[in-house]
């Protein structure tokens, strides 16, 4: 197996309780960093030398899911899925507040957000998956509230969700895995003017579903799904008038609580990354082909819960047992470079002996002069 370079560049071990993690623009030009684990959320910023903790919140609530963005400007929110409502959190001076919540829907249990824009020029809704009541709740933002746009029914419980970016101009869909009698099950929805419109279902899969998460991961045009099991492997779903599954993974372990799709520092594909109990990541390079991996990462031994990728290419991971930690990934063989203060790109490329048009190209900034202190450069 190929191997990669991969630094840690945060380690925390003290939060309470599996990990959830998120990133976004909350109060940083950069990506911040969100974690949430018990009734607590905490506020990562990038520094010059890595992520410092700008704050730590008290919910009141245990927080079973986690969301960022609704973006207005360039500032991200903060969203959780509690036992009976959503909060959204928004940035005041640095610090977090509570701007709104739902109305509450007792015992609902939103185990899962997810974040669309389902109609054409319109804002990010919030999609939320209420376990104990069956159903998908969908909102947007009207006005200053969150308000309830509809409520759709499934045929089981839902666990996760993930949304399914088509060719451009075309509506998102909306991925649910759901529980049903033991056995999980899949179903595509989509949101129009009229309603919501059922897609094609999968039911029952091969194993229960532990992860969910959609990505440019093939060649054929938009989005697939990947969904992690309880059998130890991943598998990698196309949907079209109806869901096949082109490929299923190697085991990677036990099973595979972890999912997520990015682009990796210096790459200009996306990558899967499946976590597991083991504490292992395993990459899948784009196009996803092959049932091995391309590469994996020992962070360290702990079970991992969650896994997240910055628009910067950085991985954040949270595990089972409070711990917290962000990692730079990349090609074997590629070196970083983490820009200092008065650097510009033009002087990182005189260091290194090459082009300012070659280091933007391989580390995908649009922009050559708008680089910031603390990000990390493949070289």
């Amino acid at each position: 197996m190929p191997l990669v370079l991969a630094e840690e560049i945060l380690d925390r071990s003290n939060l309470s309780g599996p990990v959830q993690v998120g990133w976004g623009n909350v109060i940083s030009d950069r990506p911040d960093l969100v974690a949430a684990a018990g009734s607590k959320a905490f506020l990562f910023y990038p520094s010059e030398t890595g992520y410092n903790l700008a704050e730590e919140i008290e919910v009141g609530t245990a927080i079973l899911s986690l969301a960022v963005g609704l973006r207005e400007g360039n500032r991200d929110k903060v969203l959780f899925g509690t036992e009976d409502r959503l909060l959204v959190y928004d940035a005041s001076k640095g610090s977090l507040v509570r701007l709104w919540e739902t109305p509450p829907e007792p015992g609902a249990r939103f185990v899962d957000l997810a974040l669309a824009r389902l109609n054409a020029g319109g804002r990010e809704a919030v999609i939320a998956a209420a376990e104990t009541k069956e159903a998908l709740y969908f909102y947007q933002v009207a006005g200053q509230v969150l308000e309830l746009l509809a409520i759709r029914v499934l045929a089981g419980a839902p666990r996760r969700l993930a949304i399914i970016n088509g060719s451009k101009g075309q509506t998102p869909l909306i991925a649910a895995a759901y529980l049903r009698n033991g056995s999980s099950g899949l179903s595509i929805l989509r949101y129009t003017e009229s309603g919501i419109a059922e897609g094609p279902i999968l039911d029952p899969l091969p194993a229960l579903v532990n992860s969910l998460v959609a990505g440019d991961l093939r060649p054929a045009p938009g989005d697939e799904l990947s969904w992690g099991g309880d059998d130890g492997r991943l598998r990698v779903v196309e949907v079209a008038e109806s869901i096949t599954t082109p490929l299923t993974s190697d085991n990677l372990g036990s099973r595979v609580p972890a999912l997520t799709a990015g682009r990796l520092i210096g790459d200009n594909v996306e990558t899967l990354l499946a976590g597991t109990p083991g504490g292992f990541i395993f990459g899948y390079m784009a196009p996803v082909e092959r049932s091995s991996p391309d590469w994996a990462v020992n962070t360290g031994g702990q079970p991992l819960n969650d896994l997240a990728v910055s628009s910067e290419g950085l991985v954040g991971l949270g595990t089972t047992v409070g711990g917290l930690q962000v990692w730079r990934i990349a090609a074997d063989g590629a070196s970083f470079h983490v820009v200092r203060l008065g650097e510009t790109l033009a002087s990182i490329a005189r260091i290194y002996h090459t082009t300012t048009e070659a280091l933007a190209v391989i580390n995908n900034i649009s922009n050559p002069d708008l680089i910031f202190p603390g990000q990390t450069l493949i070289i």
